[in-house]
């Protein structure tokens, strides 16, 4: 396996992904995977949303310039906005960013369902899913790149019931995995029967953690309250509650040999140091 970094609004901030790559091989790293969450031009930090395709292959060949590889593009948008506009629109930019991708010779781009709507039926929900998947498979396949999902704690997508569930909607075994272990702390479950169901499908990991702990008073300005009303939080890898170990085993049981990203943002402190002591945590992981 190879140790990687997100490059995004929720990895290292950087105003380019050129001086981020940099950063990153500094720091130790063999991989960078690159954001493309940008769909109006808003963000300030690097993005490949409003690139255009000349723009993203120079990109392309001057990150692996900086000697690190580009792992993936994380280009997380909502598919069940409630105004059937909004959903266009991200359909719209998720297949400019599977273009970007053939082009920039990345083979996955990964995407999240975004959060349901609170007085929407589970079935309209993963049926109103599985269609925007189906058109996208069909773009992904066009452009010969790998379509994945990152089930994330509070959206549709967010579990191995959900992950089922849109897969049972779907009907097709296209749609890989970008696998985040820190999302499964919320439901008070264990990611490795995730990891034994979805091996062959996960294409992609990233590092993060999470704490799980009784919710006194007001939520932390970082916390999320779950179902059974504890606290939530995001933490640096090695610092919440995940068994690493026992992932890291079940990943290799399962034949996983790819890039375990770290995702920086969601209210984790001191983001620099965590990113320079992350290195040395995944790789004597990996010994």
């Amino acid at each position: 396996m190879q140790v990687g970094i997100l490059i995004s609004v929720t990895g290292l901030k950087e105003e380019s992904f050129i001086t981020g790559s940099r950063h990153a091989r500094e720091m130790g790293y063999d991989c960078v995977e690159l954001g493309a969450c940008d769909t109006d031009g808003s963000l300030t930090v690097a993005d490949l949303g409003p690139m255009s395709m000349s723009e993203a292959e120079e990109t392309a060949a001057a990150v692996r310039e900086q000697g690190v590889e580009i792992s993936a593009i994380q280009c997380h948008t909502s598919f069940l906005n409630e105004e059937p506009a909004d959903v266009r629109r991200n359909i719209d930019h998720t297949k400019k960013v599977l273009a970007i991708a053939r082009c920039m010779g990345i083979d996955l781009v990964h995407t999240v369902s975004g959060p349901a709507p609170p007085n929407e039926e589970a079935d309209a929900v993963f049926e109103r899913l599985a269609a925007v998947y189906d058109e996208l498979l069909d773009a992904a396949a066009e452009n010969e790149v790998s379509l994945g999902i990152e089930p994330v704690f509070i959206y549709a997508v967010g579990n191995l019931a959900t992950m089922q569930a849109l897969d049972a909607a779907l009907g097709r075994e296209q749609l890989v995995i970008n696998f985040d272990p820190s999302h499964f702390p919320y439901h008070e479950e264990d990611p490795v029967p995730f990891i034994k169901e979805y091996g062959p499908r996960i294409r992609h990991a990233h590092v993060k953690d999470a704490v799980v702990e009784p919710l006194e008073g007001t939520l932390d300005e970082n916390g999320f309250e779950t179902p059974t009303g504890k606290q939530f939080k995001f933490a640096a890898p090695g610092s919440g509650v995940l068994d690493w170990p026992s992932i890291i085993q079940a990943l290799r049981a399962v034949g996983f040999d790819g890039v375990l990203s770290l995702e920086l943002g969601h209210g984790i402190p001191n983001e620099e140091q965590v990113a320079r002591d992350n290195v040395g945590f995944v790789r004597k992981l990996l010994e």
